[in-house]
């Protein structure tokens, strides 16, 4: 009978520390202004400058951009959770540290998935365009899986810092090289084997030939998968090494 209360309770225990965690994001106006807004001011500010031409053929790795913030937002997050001692005080609960990581990660990937909606409607607005056979789910599953995949980046960089004044500046040492030499910003990828410049790819093939083909998007997506599941299992591990010694 405890056996089976303690399964139920697992779920409860990680369902209420996302949704805890979900309310201390949305009162966090600056930083939800950041994750959401940074993204759309890029993209309104790109089709403005350079033009619709442009616009149109770098509206794919456009679309990467504003997952990948969300690397330094979760690095911000549990930098935050061990400088006022929430990690500390929650390991000696029954709460475990895998609980612990998964309600910020599931929390994160929720405001993820509200982020990409938004910048696809902002850049629909702005004149963003897609091929007639394209995918909409696909449009939308992209992004998100490179949310995922930061994720991972995000955890990895958490487990090194223990402030989150520094979380936001070391986090763009990694977002900055992942938007760029990822195909982001320039119209190829510099480094292929990315998981950015695997996405752009993966985009354009969707967005501008309407192809869903495995070639062209399904190798892709199972790299993209690849890496995101090695960071988070490698950010967990470390994760935990690090609160372990806190």
């Amino acid at each position: 009978m405890s056996s089976q209360l303690k399964k139920t309770q697992k779920p409860n225990r990680l369902w209420h520390l996302v949704v805890k965690n979900l309310k201390s994001m949305i009162r966090d106006k600056a930083n939800l202004v950041w994750l959401i807004g940074y993204p759309i001011l890029f993209i309104v500010l790109f089709r403005f400058a350079y033009g619709i031409e442009v616009f149109e053929i770098m509206g794919a790795g456009l679309l990467i951009t504003g997952p990948v913030v969300i690397i330094s937002t979760l690095a911000s997050h549990f930098a935050e959770e061990k400088e006022l001692g929430a990690i500390q005080r929650l390991i000696t609960t029954p709460v475990s540290r895998h609980t612990i990581l998964l309600s910020g990660l599931f929390s994160q990937l929720v405001i993820g998935a509200i982020q990409i909606v938004i910048i696809l409607i902002f850049g629909t607005l702005v004149g963003m365009t897609f091929h007639p056979d394209a995918n909409i789910f696909l449009i939308l599953f992209i992004p998100f899986l490179i949310t995922f995949t930061s994720l991972g980046f995000g955890l990895i960089l958490a487990s090194f810092i223990k402030t989150s004044s520094s979380a936001g500046g070391l986090a763009w040492f990694i977002i900055l090289p992942l938007q760029f030499l990822g195909g982001a910003f320039v119209q190829e990828p510099l480094i292929d084997f990315l998981p950015t410049a695997l996405a752009v790819n993966a985009m354009q093939s969707v967005m501008n030939l309407g192809s869903v083909s495995f070639d062209l998007v399904g190798i892709n997506l199972i790299f993209i998968t690849l890496w995101g599941i090695g960071g988070i299992i490698l950010g967990i591990i470390l994760f935990q090494r690090k609160t372990a010694i806190l």
